[in-house]
């Protein structure tokens, strides 16, 4: 890899690192208003949903330290995914009104936590801690894609 290459590698390979943190403290820590564990039903497993996005990240997160090309992509490939997940989840409802079912689930799990955007109707807003997770995603994505265009072709 050449000087730059290896320099945006290490930006990306610390970006995902840390947006990896970031979802397993807001998961795991109670850091309210930020987040509100303890509004969380008894239902919750919360052993699905480390398996299910932790296992997510850290899985995009060793295949990009390879250090592979096409593998490289593949990570960026999963982080368009899980982005695009996280504004189809979020940003539909707000721009086109939630479901009775989102409303319902958005109250139990959201209703206290930090929100940046206004409440209109059932327009309901991503919190705080989710706009922070999609900057924090769409930055692991962009610095991702970056150091994948620099690594040298197998």
């Amino acid at each position: 890899m050449t000087v730059s290459a290896l320099r945006w590698f290490k930006i990306a390979l610390v970006i995902q690192i840390v947006l990896l943190a970031y979802w397993l403290a807001i998961e795991v820590v109670d850091l309210f208003p930020w987040n509100d564990i303890a509004s969380r039903p008894e239902s919750y497993n919360l052993r699905r949903a480390i398996a299910f996005n932790a296992l997510q990240l850290l899985a995009y997160t060793a295949i990009f330290a390879f250090g592979v090309r096409v593998l490289a992509f593949v990570s960026v490939a999963g982080y368009a995914g899980y982005l695009a997940f996280q504004l189809w989840s979020w940003w539909k409802p707000y721009f086109l009104g939630a479901d009775p079912t989102w409303v319902k689930f958005y109250m139990e799990n959201f209703s206290r936590t930090l929100k940046v955007l206004p409440v209109h109707g059932a327009n309901l807003p991503p919190d705080g801690q989710h706009l922070a997770l999609q900057a924090l995603t769409l930055l692991a994505l962009f610095v991702t894609a970056m150091a994948a265009a620099r690594m040298q072709h197998l």
